[in-house]
């Protein structure tokens, strides 16, 4: 078993008050002003990157995901991880998503559309749906902190996700002190998060199944 799974790349979820609020819209989504580009660290050590791509639309917005994750013992490759998504929103509606990903040798293919009141999910094959308004574990969507399920990124699989909001801190982005809103989420998924008070993800940490501690830190 290869020491960091695909399980380390995606999610989840509740709502929040105080001096940092996440703005949820339920017409327009809300996207980060720039793009949002990540290092992602293993015990403080760099293993990859993870990259957002926002461009607006019409009608909504388009968003690309990149994620490409190297780990290595003894300067040999242990475990490679290569994820690519696009998103395509209208208003706050996710109309479509399609990813492909190569988690260690093992591929994975998804494809997400919207239908009249669901999406309708292909991933890996196999076919299934969820509700609507449901947002994928990409993380990047302020709105996220007010579900209860979440759509894998990866297979396709609905996430049950509940989060606790741990209350205000103050995190390093671009080298400088910035506010943010903390949340550690349990369920399916695993995940502490930090969000500014514009509603961008700044932060994620998390312990991956070999215990490894890993961050996602924004550049």
């Amino acid at each position: 078993m290869s020491v960091f799974r695909a399980a380390a790349i995606l999610g989840l979820s509740v709502l929040v008050s105080s001096s940092v609020l996440i703005p949820t819209s339920s017409r327009a989504l809300q996207a980060p002003k720039a793009a949002l580009d990540f290092t992602v660290l293993r015990n403080g050590d760099e293993v990859g990157t993870q990259k957002f791509r926002f461009q607006p639309a019409a009608e909504g917005l388009n968003v690309a995901v990149d994620t490409n994750i190297v780990v290595k013992f003894a300067l040999i490759p242990v475990y490679r991880f290569e994820h690519h998504a696009e998103e395509v929103w209208r208003g706050d509606q996710l109309v479509s998503l399609v990813s492909s990903t190569n988690d260690d040798g093992t591929r994975h293919t998804l494809k997400v559309t919207a239908g009249a009141s669901q999406l309708d999910i292909e991933g890996d094959g196999k076919t299934s749906r969820m509700p609507g308004a449901s947002i994928p574990a990409s993380l990047w969507n302020p709105a996220t902190v007010s579900q209860s399920t979440l759509l894998n990124t990866l297979v396709g699989d609905a996430m049950a996700v509940r989060l606790i909001d741990m209350g205000e801190e103050v995190v390093s982005v671009h080298g400088a002190k910035r506010p943010a809103r903390h949340y550690a989420m349990t369920g399916d998924l695993a995940r502490e998060l930090w969000y500014d008070a514009a509603g961008s993800l700044v932060k994620v940490r998390f312990k991956a199944k070999d215990d490894s501690d890993i961050q996602y830190v924004l550049n």
